[in-house]
């Protein structure tokens, strides 16, 4: 059975001073927030995109320190990714395969980690044109936002 984190929301708290993660019940009441502004561990600098696998383990894509943070659902820190560039946006799958942009001029690529494997990367590529968030289908196709591209792709695997 995959675990659940009772229908509970969980929101990066990034574009702002906040600079945390907020979680809320499912009917949308607060249950708690965590992280400041910093580069320890717990603090965010633009915490962005967040993703939840199928161990209801929280991915934060802690942007500016270049990482991804990794929490139960409670804001205990279980570990931290940081051989993922930039993160923008992060997706992860059924199949916990984590996927995630990374948007800086000049970079512009998009990173996919097999979390089941002790997150080990599998696939890399580049192309893209700002790519911002994304999203990944049932069927495994990829869909990016891109900024400076102004463009949703599509990507199918072949």
């Amino acid at each position: 059975m995959r675990p659940r984190c009772r229908g509970d929301i969980f929101v990066s708290d990034g574009e702002s001073t906040n600079t945390r993660v907020v979680k809320f019940s499912a009917d949308g009441k607060l249950i708690k927030f965590w992280g400041t502004k910093g580069t320890g561990p717990g603090q965010f600098d633009v915490p962005h995109a967040i993703a939840i696998d199928s161990q209801a383990r929280i991915y934060v894509a802690d942007r500016s320190n270049k990482r991804i943070q990794v929490f139960n659902a409670d804001g205990g820190q279980l570990g931290v990714m940081t051989n993922v560039g930039t993160p923008f946006g992060l997706c992860i799958t059924k199949d916990d395969l984590l996927y995630t942009v990374d948007g800086t001029e000049h970079v512009d690529d998009c990173r996919v980690f097999d979390l089941k494997d002790n997150q080990r990367e599998i696939a890399h590529f580049s192309g893209l044109t700002g790519p911002h968030m994304l999203a990944v289908d049932a069927q495994g196709a990829i869909y990016f936002a891109e900024t400076r591209g102004n463009d949703v792709r599509k990507y199918v695997r072949k």
